[in-house]
């Protein structure tokens, strides 16, 4: 009798060891998920506190479009804004004063001097500024996704969300090399995309900054390619960022500080050069009032960019282009 207890106490330890194994292989990791306090109900989180706001809309670009993807903008503060099978280009005051067709649908677009380029599932076409094309570029790789791309110093920079890379090429076309895997020697640790949100940008010291965003954090590496520092952390607090993978959408301002927009939660903020929080831009309710919170899967924002002045633009689910201003103080 005593041996059936001691057999029947070992297998009902076994089994709890069983289930405790599992549990951990089949659980998700806290700092690649939904933070924990957050659930599936994200209605709270999306609504902004007014008086965190640092920013105020000053005008909205009407584009009439459907399907508008990327948004950048040049120099002298033209606006370029792709999407299916088009490019336009509008003033700072919303007047269209160009634009061009593309073959196919575009995912995203970046602009400098006299090069465009612009990202077509995972070709990237090379425009010049008056829209002829001078190149398609065939990707590096059998697939892709090209979801960004930043033009510095006679390179182009691709961030390809399917083969969880950066692309460098330089302005012909030519590839030179990639950026971001798994690699002790330049000490990345490889990026986490469980979706198709991959943004990059230069900073105000010639350094490429790249969202990693299934570990929820903005990575800065050199031009060749070696990890120097990164920032960001999951949480539900303003200080940090939710959900699986976030922040979707970054571009830098002048001063070198950081505006974010976070998928789910829908929330626009400004970070300052080291990370941390300084304020809100716009989230849910800001360009379409009560029908913002009611978009289901489709994300309030499709992209965000930055001009010298330190204005920030958002191309947002109703293909309106917001531009926003620094508020007094």
């Amino acid at each position: 009798m005593r041996q059936k207890i001691i057999i029947g106490f070992s297998l009902a330890l076994l089994l709890a060891a069983v289930f405790l194994i599992a549990r951990d292989l089949f659980r998700k990791s806290p700092s690649l998920t939904e933070a924990s306090c957050c659930g599936d109900d994200y209605t709270a989180l999306k609504k902004v506190d007014s008086s965190l706001l640092g920013y105020t809309r000053v005008r909205v670009i009407e584009t009439d479009l459907r399907n508008l993807s990327g948004i950048a903008l040049n120099e002298a503060l033209q606006v370029f804004a792709c999407g299916n099978k088009q490019v336009v280009v509008y003033d700072t005051s919303g007047r269209k004063t160009g634009g061009f067709d593309i073959d196919s649908m575009a995912s995203c677009i970046a602009v400098n001097g006299n090069d465009i380029c612009i990202g077509m599932g995972p070709r990237i076409a090379h425009h010049n500024i008056s829209g002829k094309l001078l190149a398609i570029w065939n990707p590096s790789e059998a697939a892709g996704y090209i979801t960004s791309i930043a033009i510095h110093d006679h390179y182009v920079y691709a961030a390809d969300a399917v083969n969880k890379i950066v692309l460098k090429y330089d302005t012909n076309g030519k590839f030179i090399q990639d950026i971001g895997r798994k690699d002790s020697l330049t000490g990345s640790p490889g990026f986490v995309i469980p979706s198709l949100y991959f943004d990059i940008a230069f900073g105000a010291f010639n350094d490429l900054w790249v969202v990693n965003p299934g570990r929820l954090r903005v990575e800065n590496y050199t031009t060749s390619g070696y990890l120097q520092s990164d920032w960001g952390k999951a949480s539900s607090e303003n200080n940090g960022f939710t959900g699986c993978c976030n922040p979707a959408h970054i571009a830098i301002l002048p001063n070198g500080s950081f505006v974010t927009y976070e998928k789910g939660i829908d929330k626009i903020k400004v970070f300052d050069p080291t990370g941390q929080f300084q304020c809100m831009v716009a989230g849910a309710g800001s360009f379409n009032g009560n029908a913002d919170f009611r978009l289901g899967n489709n994300n309030l924002v499709k992209d965000i960019a930055t001009d010298t002045d330190g204005n920030i633009y958002v191309l947002d689910a109703y293909n309106q282009i917001n531009v926003y201003k620094k508020k007094e103080l």
